[in-house]
């Protein structure tokens, strides 16, 4: 039987969540994320798509395209509305239309300036988020501006100058060609409408948002069609990291003793928050009164059971917390997830197979070593997928052991501006006269930025001439793997992550112990003796979170030759050990 792409969360197979919504929202009022999904997604054919947890990137792709063309027809005009009478013989005019759109642009200019002698700097700068990209125009600018306050005074009067000078030029031409003067007042007047009707056309596309009851389009393009299907497929193709001796490659970081390193496989779930360091390892043993007795004679020589049997059980066992009434209720989601790297699926292609029966899947998890690395997912959204918790476990029989390892990851809520037109008042007929006006402030931005519009069309070039999908046959040194997820771009830092952080762990070890107790009646059912796992396992879910992304504690460490370090004057406690066989 052939299995069709599995899907994640509620929400990948077109149902509306909150999360879609506010994703929606943001290509309208992030011009950074809309760039992000028209670069990454819309117009990356030879990349997979990111897997979509608890929001449908479909919808996503099709208003970024749209908030594109909003900014693009604003950007076209104030081009054209120098370019164009420069080209009919109207030259006056365009030097007045210049004149007048450079002193825009000054103006903003100097309230950039004014504004960095009055605003704190904020020294905490969390790796993560520096490295997002609607966070490097902020950068950009506090190097390009002074930080001295003689220097801005400087910078002040250099703008005044210029203005200055423009304006001279614009009244000196406008009093020696009145009749292009007209035309120039004429054409700014336009632009003063466009941007009056963008800013109300943006704000009543947000309005839909909030109240359409579908947002996917009835027809698919091309592309979108392969980017439905791969953001609900089973398979992941997953970026290593490069290699500590490959040139460019960064260095390593000492303080990061984590399973999976600083770099995240799970493309697309969020930040790891929680594993088992080291994985749970437990020998296929019999039941025996003695436990003093030889290992030959307790252990199975054949093991009593495959792998892909405790998965089935397990998966079985998630599934019904679904069958709860309402009241009490833990939505979850489980589903199988196969992760690949990019570079073995460029060695070999039927790693990543159209289709994927049960008796490959079986395969897969059956196979020790196997470069497709199986897991069990469990998904539970909250908030309308606001937040999404995954617990993934990975099951192997090999050596006559039993070895289960998890890891768990957490997408926190998207930014308040893309949440924003849900709040009070910035919904509804008046929202949309707010929203004209404040477009028609923001022109001096639109100034500065117009000479984007190269980026659009690069990106419309790219969107014709290119492909729907190119990663369905290799090519010569292009590696397919998912570089970015716009979810987990637009997600909020765990550390950041406030009250819901009791639910969201409460919901984790709600599953984790789920699968632990299923995992030990399983045992009990193939004629192996349970205690030892059933020990560990207590000692797992008793214990205190440990490996989350904030919670890191490092103390009485030494490195180096002839390192020492001094013992500690506390007892530790239990939760300060780490459990045998996994820690959580």
């Amino acid at each position: 039987m052939t299995a069709p792409p599995v899907p994640l969360t509620k929400g990948s197979r077109g149902e509306l969540t909150d999360a879609t919504r506010h994703l929606c929202a943001g290509t309208y009022v992030d011009e950074r994320f809309r760039d992000l999904v028209i670069d990454k997604v819309c117009t990356s054919p030879h990349r997979r798509v990111a897997p979509s947890y608890g929001f449908d990137i479909v919808p996503v792709m099709r208003h970024a395209w749209r908030a594109a063309t909003l900014t693009a027809v604003q950007r076209v005009a104030l081009l054209g509305s120098v370019i164009t009478p420069a080209c009919t013989g109207a030259l006056p005019a365009s030097v007045l239309l210049a004149c007048g759109l450079g002193l825009l642009w000054l103006l903003r200019l100097a309230l950039l300036i004014h504004r960095g002698d009055r605003e704190p700097r904020n020294d905490r700068s969390p790796r993560r988020r520096d490295r997002r990209p609607q966070y490097r125009h902020q950068r950009r600018l506090q190097r390009l501006l002074p930080r001295r306050r003689s220097e801005k005074s400087r910078a002040l009067r250099r703008v005044r100058g210029m203005a200055l000078g423009l304006t001279v030029t614009g009244v000196a031409t406008g009093l020696v060609h009145p009749a292009h003067a007209t035309t120039a007042l004429r054409v700014g007047a336009g632009i003063v409408l466009l941007c009056l009707f963008s800013g109300a056309l943006r704000q009543l596309q947000l309005n839909r948002i909030l109240r359409a009851p579908a947002l996917r389009p009835r027809r698919l393009s091309s592309r979108q069609r392969v980017a439905d299907v791969q953001q609900r497929d089973v398979h992941a193709v997953y970026r290593r990291p490069r290699h500590s001796q490959d040139e460019g490659a960064p260095d390593g970081d000492l303080a990061v003793f984590t399973l999976f390193g600083r770099e995240s496989p799970f493309i697309g779930a969020g930040e790891i928050v929680y594993q088992w360091n080291p994985p749970m390892s437990v020998q296929l043993l019999r039941p025996a009164e003695d436990d003093d007795a030889p290992l030959q004679e307790r252990e199975h020589p054949v093991p009593p059971f495959r792998a892909h049997e405790l998965v089935e059980h397990l998966r079985e066992a998630v599934r019904l917390l679904n069958t709860d009434s309402h009241d009490v209720r833990l939505p979850a989601q489980v589903q199988d997830r196969v992760y690949v790297s990019e570079t073995d699926v460029a060695a070999d292609r039927s790693l990543l197979p159209r289709t994927l029966t049960d008796e490959d899947l079986r395969e897969i998890i059956n196979t020790p070593g196997s470069r497709g690395h199986h897991f069990l997912e469990v998904t539970t959204p909250l908030e309308g997928a606001e937040y999404v918790a995954t617990v993934l476990l990975h099951v192997s029989v090999r050596g006559r052991t039993l070895i289960i390892s998890t890891a768990a990851c957490v997408l926190a809520h998207t930014p308040r501006a893309y949440q924003r037109t849900a709040e009070f008042g910035q919904h509804g007929f008046m929202a949309a006269v707010w929203a004209a006006f404040r477009e028609l402030s923001d022109l001096p931005r639109q100034v500065q930025h117009s000479w984007r519009i190269v980026r659009y069309l690069r990106a419309l070039l790219k969107a014709v001439t290119l492909p729907s999908d190119l990663t369905s046959t290799p090519i010569r040194n292009v590696l397919i793997g998912s570089r970015v997820s716009v979810r987990e771009q637009s997600a909020q830092a765990w550390s950041r992550v406030q009250l819901e952080k009791t639910d969201i762990l409460g919901r984790m070890k709600t599953i984790e112990q789920r699968l632990l107790r299923a995992a030990g009646d399983f045992l009990l059912t193939k004629d192996v003796d349970a205690s030892e796992f059933n020990s560990r396992a207590l000692k797992i879910i008793n214990s205190g979170i440990f490996n989350f992304g904030d919670n890191n504690t490092i103390a009485n460490n030494a490195v180096g030759d002839a390192a020492q370090v001094g013992a500690s004057t506390q007892p530790a406690t239990g939760a300060d050990n780490p459990s045998d066989g996994g820690t959580s």
